[in-house]
């Protein structure tokens, strides 16, 4: 499943640990089963699924993720029908890699699309240890030109009723036909308040 630099970063739930936990660190499990559908007094039921289709009667495959801190014993359980899981790594999901210095900023890389280099990153002035939606200053993607060679745009200034973007941040300001990722983050730090107060 490929995933916008956005969604790599933002709209998760950092699973939380128990008020002063002394070791914060997670043991994680993962159980896929049958499970079946039971009614009252334990007898299996027949599923009656509108969807002629569907083959999974009284009994269906389900995936249970336990999260747990042996420090301060909190517990997660997540559980779904039919989940999937693969194995992977930092790299080919753009989340847990070092984000990129240039320009000044912090470049939080995206996942790769049809490579091993990212082609779309975050902007952040500082680099905190688990990056929000505050702390975003600009996005940057790289594409084509009308020869086939690099070319990179940017976008700035989050704003909720920004006119460009399409997903959870929306930016005021945008442009295209840059010619390097600093380029782009240059073009972004002088369309930001800060760089307008320093001047």
């Amino acid at each position: 499943m490929n995933l916008s630099v956005q969604d790599v970063y933002l709209g998760w739930r950092e699973l939380a640990h128990g008020a002063d936990c002394p070791r914060p660190s997670w043991t994680v499990d993962v159980r896929e089963d049958e499970h079946h559908r039971s009614s009252y007094g334990g007898a299996t039921e027949r599923h009656a699924c509108p969807n002629e289709d569907c083959d999974h009667s009284g009994s269906y495959p389900r995936s249970t993720m336990r999260v747990v801190c042996l420090a301060c014993h909190v517990a997660h359980v997540i559980s779904g029908e039919s989940v999937s899981s693969r194995s992977t790594s930092t790299r080919a999901t753009g989340f847990g890699e070092a984000p990129r210095k240039v320009a000044g900023f912090y470049l939080w890389p995206g996942q790769p699309w049809f490579d091993d280099e990212p082609h779309e990153f975050l902007v952040s002035r500082a680099r905190p240890q688990r990056l929000t939606a505050a702390d975003v200053v600009g996005e940057i993607c790289e594409g084509r030109g009308p020869r086939g060679g690099k070319r990179f745009s940017a976008a700035a200034l989050p704003s909720p009723n920004g006119e460009y973007g399409i997903r959870t941040l929306r930016w005021s300001r945008a442009q295209e036909g840059f010619i390097s990722c600093s380029a782009a983050a240059k073009w972004i730090e002088a369309q930001t308040p800060e760089s307008d107060e320093a001047k």
